[in-house]
């Protein structure tokens, strides 16, 4: 998995690639982790290069959301391929997370 961050117009993104999975989400987390710590208004996860996410990946975001609520920061995805998007659907997690098209999208929101 590629764990890439960076700025995009005044805002945290990190840009995730390959797999989310049991063996890469702990690796995903911690950098969240470090990440929510600094209090970030807001971050964005761009999906743009996910192939595949399973059940411990979304574990990581749905803590790292609670962590970001507990002082009124912002969880967003962006650029969630059309089977991934499937996954948030089913499982009635696109209601939770803050899902936007596009980079742009999120940061004009």
């Amino acid at each position: 998995m590629k764990i890439d961050v960076g700025d995009y117009k005044g805002n945290t993104v990190v840009s995730l690639g390959g797999e989310v999975d049991m063996h890469t989400s702990p690796v995903l987390r911690e950098k969240l982790l470090v990440l929510i710590r600094e209090k970030p208004r807001r971050l964005i996860v761009d999906f743009r290069e996910v192939s595949y996410i399973d059940s411990s990946g979304i574990a990581t975001f749905v803590e790292g959301l609670k962590h970001m609520k507990t002082y009124n920061g912002r969880l967003q995805f962006s650029e969630i391929p059309q089977g991934i998007m499937e996954i948030f659907s089913f499982s009635k997690l696109d209601k939770v997370f803050e899902i936007c098209g596009t980079l742009d999208e999120a940061v004009s929101r």
